[in-house]
C-alpha cells in the first residue's frame, strides 16, 4: 500500500466519522419501533463471532491471494443476516433481524442494505467502532444500518431453543417408542399374599 493510498483511506474514514452524527439524526425522525430492545452484549458477541468468521475468510485471502476468498468475505459481510434474519452469531445467541415495515425476518435485501457501510474502505473501520456505541446507547438499539434499512436486532429463536426442542422431539419419540430416556421408574413392591 502507497502513501497515497493510506492519506486516502484515513480521508475516507475522517469523512464518515464527521456525517455520520448527522446521518443518525437524519435517518431517526422517521423511525419508530414496537419491539423491545435486543441485549447489548448479546449483540456484540454475536458481532464479535461474525467478524471471526469474516477475519478468518481474509486471512485465507492474504495467505493464498485468491480472489475467491475476497468475494467470499465480502458476501459474509453483506449477506449475514439473510437466513431467516439471523447471521451465526446471531443464532448462537438467539437474537434475529427483523424488518420494522413487515414485522417479518429480515431478508437478503435487509441485510445488504443493513451491511454495505461495512464495505466502504476506510468507513468501514470507524463503522465498526461507532456503530457498536450507537446501539448500546440507543433507547431501540438502532445502528445505522438498522435505520438504512428499516431494521431492528431482537430476540429470537436460536440455538438454545433448537437444542432444547431437539431435545423435546427425541424424548417424545423415545415415549412413543417405549425407549427409557435414562430415567428410572420406580416398580411397585410385589404383592405377597399372606393368607396364613
Amino acid at each position: 500500500m502507497n502513501m497515497r493510498t493510506v492519506v486516502g483511506l484515513a480521508g475516507l474514514s475522517v469523512s464518515f466519522a464527521l456525517m455520520y452524527p448527522m446521518l443518525l439524526a437524519k435517518l431517526s425522525l422517521s423511525l419508530a419501533s414496537p419491539y423491545a430492545k435486543a441485549e447489548s452484549r448479546r449483540r456484540l458477541y454475536a458481532a464479535t463471532i461474525d467478524g471471526l468468521l469474516v477475519a478468518s475468510i481474509f486471512a485465507l485471502y492474504w495467505s493464498s491471494a485468491s480472489i475467491a476468498f475476497l468475494a467470499i468475505g465480502a458476501a459474509c459481510i453483506l449477506l449475514r443476516d439473510a437466513v431467516c434474519g439471523r447471521s451465526l452469531g446471531k443464532f448462537l445467541l438467539g437474537l434475529t433481524v427483523v424488518s420494522l415495515e413487515t414485522g417479518r425476518p429480515g431478508s437478503a435485501r435487509d441485510s445488504v442494505s443493513r451491511n454495505v457501510i461495512f464495505l466502504l474502505p476506510g468507513a468501514n473501520v470507524v463503522a465498526v467502532f461507532l456503530e457498536a456505541r450507537t446501539l448500546s446507547r440507543d433507547q431501540q438499539g438502532l445502528r445505522l444500518g438498522d435505520r438504512l434499512a428499516m431494521t431492528q436486532v431482537v430476540d429470537g429463536y436460536g440455538a438454545k431453543d433448537l437444542a432444547l426442542d431437539i431435545q423435546a422431539l427425541l424424548e417424545k419419540s423415545a415415549t412413543q417408542l417405549g425407549v427409557s430416556t435414562g430415567r428410572r421408574r420406580r416398580r411397585a413392591p410385589a404383592r405377597v399374599d399372606r393368607a396364613a
